[in-house]
């Protein structure tokens, strides 16, 4: 996809990687999206080929743009993403912190040994259970893969041999209820939600890991 989009959009492509950006690509947003307030643990660019993109940031900060324009916004800054109804065709860049790069190794990792137990309160809570574990790292892998999953896929995702269908979503319901697990849904579908993780919590397991990061090349390097 890289080497598309070299060719078509030589100029655009060679800013966004000189500006450091890793991963580049052309995608279609949706007519009429609607993206509530959130955040993206790396650092995004978008270059408008087509279309309307408005952007408004937590301080109010508001951007409309249009064929031409660009736009760069920090990670963990929150934001919301609004087209108008024919949509967008943008180039889309991706920078992770330097510090995160192996971030998702390491919650592989984690979900494969099922490592349990942490005196942080909210990191007691995701490891109490093996469903719990396996639920809220797979809702932090999401900021991550950018793959977003509906209730049924994370019911499936998790071996029956740790829970029932009804455990999982008792547990998915008691987040919400406890404000760790936020509930969204699709702007193109009413009927469809997926899932993500409240602020705190995605940043007390980022750190988690982190720390178990430091942990193990120490153990390696031992």
């Amino acid at each position: 996809m890289a080497s598309n989009i070299e060719i078509q959009y030589p100029e655009q492509f060679n800013k966004i990687k000189d500006l450091g950006f890793d991963t580049v690509e052309i995608r279609d947003l949706e007519p009429n999206l609607n993206l509530d307030f959130h955040f993206h643990p790396f650092t995004a660019c978008m270059y408008i080929i087509d279309g309307e993109v408005k952007i408004e940031d937590a301080n109010k900060n508001k951007y409309h743009l249009k064929k031409g324009d660009f736009i760069s916004v920090e990670g963990d800054d929150f934001h919301n993403e609004k087209t108008l109804s024919k949509g967008a065709k943008v180039i889309y860049g991706k920078k992770f912190n330097s510090n995160r790069l192996n971030n998702l190794d390491i919650v592989n990792s984690s979900l494969n040994d099922l490592y349990l137990g942490d005196n942080n309160k909210f990191i007691f809570y995701v490891t109490k259970t093996p469903v719990s574990y396996i639920l809220y790292l797979t809702l932090y892998k999401q900021y991550y893969s950018e793959e977003w999953h509906s209730q049924e896929e994370i019911i499936n995702l998790v071996p029956r041999l740790y829970g029932s269908r009804s455990t999982i979503i008792n547990l998915i319901n008691e987040g919400i209820n406890a404000g760790y697990i936020l509930k969204r849904i699709t702007s193109s579908d009413k009927r469809s939600v997926y899932y993500e993780l409240e602020f705190n919590i995605y940043k007390a397991i980022d750190e988690w890991i982190i720390k178990r990061k430091a942990f193990f090349k120490n153990l390696i390097n031992k």
